[in-house]
């Protein structure tokens, strides 16, 4: 490869499919490691579709974010043609098929989260199933892909089904828009990949979509492929020295440089704009996906002019002085305002506010006695002031920080039983 080309590659290049541990028994990407090593290639974004599910997502950002790159969470979803609800197999002797979907912006990730939930509650079959009617109502924001040899896409492509094939992806494009729907194709040294390729790039060539090119990556190293085999052993209970075991066999799906993807594109006769594309998808996202994340308690009916904070200062000062039959000690009174400063801060009086009305209801209206209270919340004055606990924390030295944090932001979690 020229200098040039070795530039280009190391510029021009972002792994839009790749499956990490959490792609259970099938991905062993490490989540916590592999986002800096691609950050040492000189990738600048990097992307989780695990197969079927969004479990790691959350941990996958955190470490995107710490590596410097960006994350684009995904999935590569299980999608049927039929309808989802339909609990045989279709009429190409399928279950399902693959289906590789990028949340573009917050509002895809929504949709994302959303789709994951449907395909498990209302497309459970083997696997949890997507079809077009879902796709359909939470398409914003989403990129989708043709994904590789086990797409629907593919399987109709290889059994020269080719028209059904083009309707299919002319359907796709309708649903997500040609911005957001993309022609995938593969660098696997097999003979239906190559030619799952050539048919690919002309539908891309002939509707005007830009390919993107893919690995497909299982593991990060190509000395990792022994520990990948191992896996698949794992997850179909197989032995490694089985023959028939399930096994990519000689397909390489390790983390390749942007150097070794465009070389192996070069090799394979697939444009390097395949390469490039990757990168302006990158670019198109905006990875801002948990920018709104906030609690959502609802809130404590009050008069409009009353703050819960206000509300709930005066009530855990009048239950203090009641507790006392008179003015506190200097200790508690100093204790009650740095935890009603905390609250504030943390925005949780409409919380504490809302357990102290079911502690009391329950006391008051139904006569049922709570108990004193478990855990961390045992650490608090102000639930101690206001009865939902029933341990004075100075006097047995309980830390109100284990309650609420204000360096960690936690959530407060209040549990208490029936006495019998």
């Amino acid at each position: 490869m020229t200098g040039k080309l070795k530039e280009q590659a190391k510029s021009e290049f972002t792994h839009l499919h790749v499956h990490f541990e959490t792609s259970i028994l099938d991905g062993i990407n490490r989540i916590d490691e592999l986002p800096a090593i691609v950050k040492a290639q000189g990738g600048t974004a990097l992307s989780q579709t695990d197969h079927g599910t969004l479990a790691g997502s959350y941990q996958f950002y955190k470490s995107c974010k710490k590596a410097g790159i960006k994350p684009i969470l995904g999935m590569e979803a299980y999608y049927t043609i039929q309808d989802h609800s339909i609990r045989e197999r279709d009429e190409m002797g399928e279950r399902y098929y693959h289906l590789v979907l990028l949340a573009k912006n917050p509002t895809g990730w929504k949709n994302l989260v959303k789709l994951s939930s449907l395909a498990y509650t209302e497309g459970l079959y083997y696997k949890p199933r997507l079809s077009d009617a879902l796709l359909a109502n939470h398409s914003e924001g989403i990129i989708a892909t043709t994904a590789c040899l086990g797409s629907a896409f593919a399987k109709l492509l290889l059994q020269n089904r080719r028209d059904e094939a083009e309707r299919l992806i002319d359907g796709h494009l309708d649903m997500f828009g040609k911005d957001n729907f993309k022609i995938e194709v593969q660098l696997h040294d097999d003979p239906e990949q190559e030619a799952l390729n050539k048919a690919l790039l002309e539908i891309a060539a002939k509707r005007n979509i830009p390919p993107i090119l893919t690995a497909d990556a299982h593991y990060t190293h190509q000395e990792h492929k022994a520990l990948h085999e191992q896996a698949l052993c794992m997850q179909t209970n197989g032995v490694m020295h089985d023959p028939k075991r399930f096994s990519f066999g000689p397909i390489d799906v390790h983390v390749g440089t942007p150097q070794w993807m465009a070389e192996q594109a070069v090799l394979r006769g697939i444009p390097l704009e395949a390469l490039s594309n990757t990168t302006y998808v990158a670019d198109s996202v905006d990875d801002r996906y948990f920018a709104d994340i906030k609690n959502h308690y609802p809130k404590f009916p009050l008069p409009l002019e009353t703050s819960s904070w206000e509300h709930l200062e005066k009530r855990a000062k009048r239950a203090l002085t009641k507790k006392f039959g008179g003015i506190p000690p200097e200790a508690y009174r100093t204790r009650l305002l740095e935890e009603l400063k905390a609250i504030k801060k943390m925005g949780f009086s409409d919380y504490i506010l809302i357990v102290d009305r079911f502690i009391n209801y329950a006391k008051e209206e139904l006569n049922v006695i709570p108990g004193p209270g478990r855990g961390s919340c045992g650490g608090s004055l102000v639930c101690y002031a206001l009865g939902i606990t029933q341990l004075d924390p100075i006097k047995y030295n309980l830390l109100f920080s284990r309650f609420l944090n204000v360096g960690r932001a936690g959530s407060p979690l209040i549990f208490t039983e029936e006495m019998r």
